[in-house]
């Protein structure tokens, strides 16, 4: 029911209906109310301070439970005005919040450059959802952070990267990498933290990997270079024992340094297992410098000449043979080898083919070298000496090098060179069986037993011209055009 109050304020009675002043009070309150939903939905508080401020003095009084403002004329505008002006508050916010949302949104679209369809389609069906300005700045706030995240991720991904490469080559070089494993611990960590710890913590985690990379690659490094080392003091190791040294003490030492490489993580400990390498290296070539640089004669050595115009190899491993006390003649090592008789001839490309001297001997033994008749290669003399009880310690293909080391270690050498003691160029031909055998055709290849060395020369045993000393270069060239021996014990 209505009905007029007459209300003193301030002097004065202005005339106003109950329910109206009791609805403007209800409508303020439910204002109060939605500012505080605006404010946890997003709205910042001070949008609200100058509303607030009047409301507050308008309740500041009150008659009849009702702010005494509410009585007054015109202060249904003045609820209305506070109405007004909060629902615009909300609008230019939300327009404003879904403005910087829209502007996040390209911007991470941009710092990924080429993304997935589909996950650009959530960011914006993200946007369509988001009814409030706290919804819009969650959604800007976290595309801001990702955009900025996106370039310091890639950094720390390549740098991953890198470090993940260097300790898969560390453990092939046998490399222990105790740092790495705290920083990819870091790294995994900083992939599950979200995105303010990740960007308060990315800059020092790229100090920590750019660190353990060129940490890596110095360590890297060391032990490649300490590799090498380990490679080339086994080598001469092998060298020193072709030349009859004892080497299980250079082997012990080079086993314990193996030890101390393998717990190896640092620079330094690299280099120091590589500096005691080089003393033991240095060693070797010590005593092998005193063992080079002595003449050494292999005693107990038969002098044989052929007795067929191409038996020089049967002749050569019959006199080796004797070293041992097996006494087998050229025309037994002969009888047990076999023969290929058929005849060379060329092709219809112009190739010469004939047999193969790995498997037997090729044409006749009495016949015109290279022509009617050639010889036989290693493998089947190696064979027969075997099948007689021979020891042969090498075989095949070697370096001068091992042949003076053999020598100087005591053992006799079967060697393929050629007749003059001079170079030829090989004109090789392909077998029946099609292997290209090694020939210098028209030059003459010869064999010859090896039986001595000293610093500039060889001693050898010619089937054809008996024993004399050859210049190391002229046994060098002629020893190198084919590089293939026999070293019995």
């Amino acid at each position: 029911m209505a009905f007029t109050v007459l209300l003193s304020v301030g002097g004065t009675a202005p005339p106003l209906l109950s329910a109206s002043a009791h609805d403007l009070q209800a409508r303020a309150d439910m204002l109060s109310a939605r500012w505080d939903q605006m404010q946890a939905d997003g709205v910042p508080s001070t949008h609200f301070d100058s509303l607030r401020s009047q409301m507050t003095a308008a309740n500041q009084r009150r008659a009849f439970g009702v702010g005494a403002e509410y009585w007054w004329p015109g202060s249904r505008q003045t609820v209305d005005g506070w109405e007004s002006a909060t629902d615009a508050i909300w609008s230019d916010t939300l327009r404003m919040q879904r403005a910087a949302a829209v502007a996040a949104d390209s911007q991470l679209h941009r710092a990924l450059g080429t993304e997935p369809a589909i996950q650009r389609k959530e960011r914006i069906d993200a946007l369509t959802a988001a009814t409030t300005p706290g919804q819009l700045f969650q959604l800007s706030t976290t595309w801001s952070l990702e955009a900025r995240l996106v370039p310091v991720d890639r950094r720390i991904a390549g740098a991953f990267t890198k470090v993940s490469g260097l300790i898969t080559r560390a453990a092939v070089l046998g490399v222990t990498s105790d740092p790495a494993a705290s920083v990819l611990v870091d790294t995994k960590h900083y992939l599950q933290s979200d995105l303010l710890t990740r960007l308060a913590h990315s800059e020092q985690l790229i100090r920590k990997l750019a660190g353990l990379e060129v940490d890596l690659r110095a360590r890297l490094a060391a032990a490649a270079t300490t590799r090498k080392s380990f490679t080339q003091t086994s080598s001469l190791i092998s060298v020193a024992s072709m030349y009859g040294a004892r080497v299980s003490g250079y082997q012990s030492q080079v086993s314990a340094h193996r030890k101390l490489y393998s717990t190896a993580t640092s620079v330094g400990e690299f280099n120091a297992v590589a500096a005691g390498l080089a003393q033991i290296s240095n060693t070797i070539n010590r005593v092998l410098k005193v063992l080079r640089s002595r003449t050494h004669i292999i005693r107990g050595v038969a002098v044989y000449l052929q007795s067929h115009a191409l038996s020089c190899e049967e002749t050569a491993t019959s006199m080796a043979l004797t070293h041992q006390g097996i006494h087998l003649s050229q025309n037994q090592i002969l009888a047990e080898i076999g023969a290929d008789l058929r005849p060379q001839y060329r092709d219809s490309r112009g190739i010469l083919r004939w047999g193969n001297p790995y498997r037997t001997f090729v044409g006749s033994v009495d016949g015109i070298e290279n022509r009617t008749g050639l010889q036989a290669n290693y493998p089947p003399l190696v064979r027969v000496a075997r099948a007689h009880g021979a020891r042969v310690i090498a075989y095949g293909y070697m370096p001068a090098e091992h042949i003076y080391a053999r020598l100087i270690a005591g053992h006799p050498v079967v060697v393929y060179a050629t007749y003059d003691w001079a170079w030829h160029p090989r004109h090789d031909y392909l077998s029946f069986d099609g292997r290209w055998i090694p020939f210098i055709g028209p030059a003459l290849s010869h064999v010859y037993t090896a039986v001595g060395v000293r610093p500039d020369a060889v001693l050898v045993n010619d089937p054809i011209r008996g024993q004399y000393w050859v210049k190391k270069r002229s046994f060098e060239a002629a020893y190198g055009i084919f590089r293939e021996a026999i070293v019995f014990a």
